[in-house]
């Protein structure tokens, strides 16, 4: 028989908060009798955390001296037998003696219309969420919900009586109800603590043999799980039904969730149904927050309502932080990069002035700039960097390019939704890391090999790989419900633009070689711009046909060279991908989000929506500056890609952030859904949707 059961009824014996005689001190109010302040006291939990259990105990604990436990969610003639009629509205004066405590349990508000539509409805006392309203109207009063103003005028008239009033609300009630108890309501509020170690050991002790290591495994690695009687139970009721999770935090609290999710519809009690919808807008706004995204939406959101903390081990799981994506691109290691300082002076004392000013590049720069986030809390989690890693692919400038890398990786976050193994940085190539030297080899996958052997410890689209079959195309982060497809447009990269180049680039080609073996940059370049080269974009019709659409899941692509023209001009053969119409129908009906490329150094925004297919749907594409180059008409830069999830769905948000005169500046954000026509302001993705 199960020692752990979280659902079950009130049994004293098991009551870990009053064990025996013992009464918690936050509670000897309650048990005390004495007076609140305003109408009533308000001892506010969420749903699934013990609100019943509580009234039962306080009750229990009084012992002979009088209470009286009602619940509103019953008939009205239940409670007006009660002697509480007037909870209700009703006109009776309350029949109970002085000194009584009333224990009201589940008060079951509803809409209350002579506060202007403040309150919100409370779904479990009306019909199905998103009922219309005649329907709900037609309803009987018992089953439509208590006014929160009727309700405060009951509690005053128990009180007036000579009875303490005591109301278990969750934080959607408090915040009906609260407004019309008075201007000393607030101080009447009491929030339960977490469970006190000896609670824990009380609960505990039911199974000696494994459940007190059990929760010492807890305390240590999953200590949210400790919050409420309801939360420990399930997780040891998880951990008795498999004993093989007993030994393994992080499995544990993933099955217990999944329980919590399955058998007890946790998520909808607790925050669809516990919280008002200003308190779910605003939980969802300071994720946005505290990731980093400055707007006045969000902010006002999060000031709106007294939101909950948000640490319930249930509702991280459900509604994580934001995950950070920074896509970079156009690195070009190696090759001409922009100076942060203009240092003209070359004596020793000038160039000793230009390190105090910060000399160096935008590459260095960017890397201060990830260790200053880092150390706010606010470093990516993840990096996309789509092409351009070097200038030409010599190994001194592919070590210099894995070098940053690995600086780059040191500083990347921890986030709950990313697995130890999952990777952290993502690369696609570009048309300056093929080796053009190589692309009259027979093979024709050659030229891509250098690329595949300096950056393979990276996810990369496996041009190297002759069959397309054998390439990767989709990295998935499972518990992120985020897919990136990796799509190589520089297959042909380097090819001459006229036959007969072919042959002159032959005779060149050991000069070349031998060239780029001693790095020498300049001779490499002078041999390379001796001839007409063309670098067109191309994606191979394999990999677009192994596009997939995956439910539950958001989808991003990476890729170098551009889907869409650009704002900026550039007039040469080839600039953008070959069988870009083709790779945007294949993209749209694979469900991508959002298409991150570089080459142009530009940073660039659009949305493009094909007309016509079985399932409309919009796409976002999004270029960003280069990061490193100074062959560029604008500031150096990337884009800060963002994903909230909130269990199955997902909302985005894209902004370009530019390093201009020192800093870092982020251009105002981009919000979105997937597949979504329009853009939707930050604000107004915090609220509920239907």
């Amino acid at each position: 028989m199960s020692r752990f059961r979280p659902s079950r009824a009130y049994q004293p014996e098991l009551d870990v908060r009053f064990p025996g005689d013992h009464v918690p001190g936050w509670a000897r109010p309650l048990v005390e009798g004495q007076l609140p302040n305003s109408a009533a006291w308000l001892v506010e939990l969420p749903r699934r955390a013990g609100k019943t259990w509580l009234a039962h105990a306080v009750e229990r604990a009084r012992g002979d001296r009088p209470s009286r436990r009602v619940d509103l969610r019953s008939p009205a003639e239940a409670v007006r037998r009660r002697g509480l009629g007037c909870l209700r509205g009703g006109k009776q004066a309350p029949g109970v003696p002085v000194g009584c405590v009333v224990l009201v349990d589940e008060p079951a508000l509803a809409r209350d219309a002579a506060a202007g539509g403040r309150a919100r409805t409370h779904h479990t006392t009306r019909t199905a969420p998103g009922a219309p309203p005649a329907l709900a109207a037609a309803l009987p009063a018992a089953l439509r919900g208590v006014d929160p103003a009727a309700l405060a005028a009951g509690l005053e008239q128990v009180r007036d009586a000579g009875a303490v009033p005591v109301v278990f609300a969750t934080p959607a009630e408090q915040l009906l109800l609260t407004p019309h108890l008075g201007a000393d309501a607030p101080k009447d509020v009491l929030r339960p603590p977490p469970l006190a170690d000896a609670e824990c050991a009380r609960m505990a002790d039911r199974c000696p043999e494994w459940a007190p290591g059990v929760v010492e495994l807890l305390r240590t690695a999953e200590p949210a799980w400790l919050q409420t009687p309801f939360l420990l139970e399930l997780a040891l009721q998880t951990a008795e039904e498999h004993p093989a999770l007993r030994a393994d935090a992080a499995r544990l609290a993933t099955a217990a969730y999944e329980e919590a999710c399955d058998r007890h519809q946790y998520v909808p009690q607790w925050f669809h149904d516990g919280l008002a919808a200003e308190h779910r807008a605003a939980l969802r706004a300071r994720r946005w927050r505290d990731a980093g995204v400055e707007d006045a939406g969000v902010e006002a959101a999060v000031r709106a309502a007294h939101a909950p903390p948000a640490d319930d081990p249930v509702l991280v799981r459900h509604l994580p932080d934001v995950l950070r994506i920074h896509h970079v691109t156009d690195l070009h290691h190696g090759g001409g990069l922009r100076a942060n300082v203009d240092a003209k002076d070359t004596s020793q004392a000038g160039q000793r002035l230009a390190e105090l000013a910060g000399a160096g590049s935008p590459l260095d720069a960017y890397l201060d700039h990830v260790r200053q986030l880092a150390g706010q809390g606010r470093a990516p989690h993840l990096i996309i960097a789509t092409g351009d890693l070097v200038n030409r692919p010599v190994d001194a400038d592919g070590e210099t390019a894995l070098a940053w890398l690995r600086a780059l990786e040191d500083q990347l976050a921890d986030h709950a939704d990313l697995r130890p193994d999952d990777p952290r940085v993502l690369l696609t190539g570009g048309n300056h890391d093929v080796s053009w030297e190589l692309c009259l080899d027979e093979d024709p996958q050659a030229r891509h090999h250098w690329f595949a052997r300096v950056f393979g410890r990276y996810p990369h689209p496996d041009l190297h790989e002759p069959d397309t079959a054998a390439r990767r195309v989709h990295v998935t982060y499972p518990d992120a419900g985020l897919r990136v497809a990796l799509l190589g447009t520089a297959e042909s990269g380097g090819e001459p633009a006229h036959d007969r180049d072919r042959e002159r680039l032959e005779r060149f080609r050991a000069e070349y070689v031998e060239a780029a073996d001693a790095a020498d940059g300049e001779a490499v370049r002078r041999i390379v711009l001796d001839f007409e080269r063309h670098d067109p974009g191309v994606i191979a019709r394999g990999v677009l046909d192994r596009l997939t659409r995956e439910p539950g899941y958001v989808t991003l692509a990476a890729l170098h060279h551009p889907l869409s023209p650009v704002p900026a001009v550039e007039i040469a053969p080839y600039s953008g991908v070959v069988n870009a119409g083709q790779a945007k129908w294949m993209l749209a009906e694979a469900g991508t989000s959002l298409v991150l490329h570089g080459h142009t150094h530009l940073g660039f925004t659009a949305a493009e929506r094909l007309l016509g297919t079985a399932r409309p749907w919009t796409t976002r594409i999004a270029g960003a500056p280069a990061l490193g180059s100074r062959e560029s008409d604008e500031r150096n830069g990337y884009n800060e890609v963002f994903v909230a999830r909130e269990g199955g769905d997902h909302a985005l948000a894209l902004r370009t952030v530019r390093y201009e005169a020192g800093a870092w500046a982020p251009s105002p954000p981009v919000a979105f859904t997937p597949g979504a026509p329009d853009e939707t302001p930050l604000a107004v993705l915090c609220r509920d949707h239907p």
